[in-house]
C-alpha cells in the first residue's frame, strides 16, 4: 500500500471523528478504523496495550465531564457544595456526554493509528517530501521510542523478577527505573552512531524504493478525502445535526448521507485486504 495514500486516510477518519459531536458517527468512523487495524496490521503488532489506553482515556474524559458539568434534569448523586467545582449535582446526561467525548477521542487516535501500526516507520518516512527528511528521520525514531522502552522495561522487569526482585513498595522501583533509562540512553547513542557511519545529513536522502501509485491506492486517496470533505459539508450545512443530551437524554439524529460518508472509511480494508 502506499504510505501517503493511507496518510490521506487517516486524516479523513479524523474529520469525521471530530467533526461532529453525534456518537452514532463516532461509533461508525472508530468500527471503520478499527476494521482497517485488524485487516491490514503488521502481524506482529499488538493491539492490546492501544485498546487498554483508549478505554482509560474514555473513562477519563466520562468522569471529568462528570464531575465537572452539573447540567441535566436526571441526577443521580449530589456533591457538597462546598467542594470546588466538583461540587453539586452530578447528572445522567452529563455523563453520556462525557461517554460521547471519549467515543470521539477514540475514533480519532484509531484512526490516526494506522500511521504506525500498519506502516513500519522507514516507509511512513520514506512517504514525506525530501525537505522534510530530517523531520522524518525525528518522527519515525519517535515512533519506535515508545515501544522500545516498552520492550526493554519487560525485559528488564523479567530478569529482575529471575533475580528475586517483588515490587512490593514504592521505594523499589527506581531498580527497574533506573536500568530502562539508562537501556534507552545506550539506545540513542547506538542509532546516533548508526546514523552517522551510514553518513546521515551528508548529503541528498536516497529512497529504499520509490512509492508507487496502484489503482487501490489511487481510490483510497480519492474517496475518502472525498468522504470526510462531504461530512464536513453536510455538518455545515446543517443536514448533518449535532447532538447533546441536556437537558435531557434523546436519540442522536441519523442522516444516511452521514451514514454513508462514515462507512466510506471502510475502503481501506476491501482493497488493501491480503
Amino acid at each position: 500500500m502506499n504510505p501517503r495514500a493511507l496518510a490521506a486516510w487517516s486524516v479523513s477518519g479524523i474529520t469525521v471523528a471530530l467533526a461532529s459531536g453525534n456518537p452514532v458517527y463516532r461509533a461508525l468512523a472508530l468500527l471503520c478504523a478499527v476494521n482497517v487495524l485488524v485487516a491490514l496490521g503488521r502481524p506482529e503488532v499488538s493491539l492490546r496495550g492501544l485498546t487498554i489506553a483508549l478505554v482509560v482515556a474514555g473513562l477519563i474524559a466520562m468522569a471529568v465531564t462528570t464531575l465537572a458539568s452539573h447540567t441535566g434534569d436526571h441526577a443521580f448523586l449530589v456533591l457538597p457544595a462546598a467542594i470546588p467545582v466538583l461540587g453539586g449535582r452530578l447528572t445522567v446526561e452529563a455523563a453520556i456526554f462525557g461517554a460521547s467525548a471519549g467515543l470521539g477521542i477514540a475514533a480519532a487516535v484509531l484512526a490516526a493509528a494506522p500511521l504506525s501500526l500498519v506502516l513500519t516507520p522507514n516507509s511512513l518516512v520514506d512517504a514525506l517530501p525530501s525537505a522534510l527528511a530530517r523531520t522524518g528521520a525525528a518522527i519515525g525514531t519517535a515512533l519506535n521510542l515508545i515501544p522500545g522502552i516498552a520492550r526493554s522495561a519487560t525485559e528488564i522487569r523479567d530478569a529482575q523478577r529471575m533475580r528475586g526482585w517483588r515490587p512490593r513498595r514504592v521505594r523499589e522501583w527506581p531498580d527497574l527505573a533506573v536500568p530502562v533509562v539508562l537501556t534507552a540512553l545506550e539506545g540513542s547513542i547506538t542509532l546516533a552512531e548508526a546514523m552517522e557511519a551510514r553518513g546521515y545529513g551528508s548529503g541528498a536522502r536516497t529512497h529504499y524504493s520509490d512509492l508507487v501509485w496502484r489503482a487501490a491506492d489511487v481510490v483510497v486517496c480519492v474517496v475518502a478525502p472525498a468522504a470526510a470533505l462531504a461530512f464536513v459539508l453536510l455538518r455545515v450545512t446543517g443536514v448533518i445535526s449535532d447532538w447533546y443530551p441536556f437537558p435531557n437524554v434523546s436519540l442522536p439524529p441519523v442522516n444516511v448521507f452521514g451514514v454513508a460518508c462514515c462507512l466510506a472509511l471502510a475502503v481501506p480494508a476491501l482493497v488493501w485486504r491480503r
